[in-house]
């Protein structure tokens, strides 16, 4: 089922990673926007509370729906309302080249 364009009110950055050598040898890892202002549908689908140590960290999983593109991967991040989340998985929609439902994980 394709989404209205109505319905991608909400504007997300995807961004990748880009690993460089800092000066004392250590990997960095820095994050460069790869698509901007992409339209998009939010769609949240619950949340988690882990216990690790002794602090609980709280995190949300959502999916976003958008228009297909090829070049997105799970080794990206979205950046949507001051939220950063990971890609978990993309599905094409019935299988077709039209719309991608993105699953993201976040951790606050």
């Amino acid at each position: 089922m394709l989404t209205s364009a109505g319905k991608k009110r909400h504007r997300i950055i995807f961004q990748s990673a880009t690993e460089t050598i800092a000066d004392t040898g250590e990997p960095v890892v820095t994050w460069v926007n790869y698509r901007t202002d992409e339209p998009a549908e939010f769609v949240p689908t619950g949340g988690t509370e882990t216990i690790r140590g002794r602090q609980i960290e709280a995190g949300t999983r959502a999916i976003f729906r958008v228009n297909y593109r090829d070049g997105y991967t799970t080794q990206m991040r979205i950046l949507h309302d001051s939220v950063y989340y990971g890609i978990t998985y993309i599905n094409k929609v019935d299988g077709l080249n039209r719309e991608l439902e993105i699953m993201v994980r976040s951790s606050q």
